[in-house]
């Protein structure tokens, strides 16, 4: 009962508190009715849906026998299955970029609800669910990371995976990503991050 009585309270003060202070998109700060974005934000995001490669995770035309996409057909890529919840374009860039570099940690409940399918989709619970680690430089900068907080809150909200977080380590500082091509992104990320000291024979998923 006074479980029940604290529920109806908690919804009638968050109802309360959005009529006086109503929520605003991320993206334009136009008024909407949920933590997140407005409608026509919303509409720029082109989220990724069946079919779609099963080892990068590009939406293909047409649903074809191997489910792969040609590149992956030709070589296939480092990891087994890639997965990402919408496409990059203009407004997915600049959501992502808040996310990253905004000092926006209040989005990450945001990009956990993007992500849930895909996460529940290849993630088990003997799973390992590692962040991609920042050097203590980047870190001092940005005050969190990203891929820590929102790898945490996916193993938390989805009662699954093991969450790992020291798993990795970037020893090693250097520029930027942005403005890199996707090999340079690749070589850059196998030489500044280090392998872990006693590894674990076990599956692992990197949330990034």
């Amino acid at each position: 009962m006074q479980t029940k009585t604290a529920t109806q309270f908690r919804q009638h003060y968050n109802a309360l508190l959005d009529l006086l202070l109503p929520q605003q998109c991320t993206l334009c700060r136009r008024f909407c009715f949920d933590h997140g974005l407005c409608a026509d934000c919303w509409q720029g995001l082109v989220f990724i849906t069946p079919p779609f490669c099963q080892r990068c995770g590009r939406p293909l035309s047409y649903a074809n026998g191997g489910h792969l996409c040609g590149d992956c057909f030709a070589e296939a890529p480092p990891l087994a299955e890639i997965r990402s919840c919408f496409l990059y374009n203009d407004q997915s860039r600049q959501l992502i970029l808040k996310f990253k570099h905004g000092d926006a940690l209040h989005l990450t409940p945001l990009f956990a609800r993007f992500l849930q399918a895909p996460f529940t989709a290849l993630a088990e619970p003997d799973h390992l669910i590692v962040s991609i680690p920042l050097h203590a430089k980047r870190y001092l900068h940005r005050r969190f990371n990203q891929s820590a907080e929102l790898a945490r809150l996916l193993c938390q909200q989805n009662a699954t995976g093991i969450f790992t977080p020291k798993e990795l380590a970037r020893p090693k500082s250097g520029p930027t990503q942005a403005g890199s091509s996707r090999s340079q992104r690749q070589r850059n990320l196998v030489c500044r991050t280090s392998k872990p000291a006693s590894p674990h024979h076990q599956p692992a998923r990197a949330v990034d």
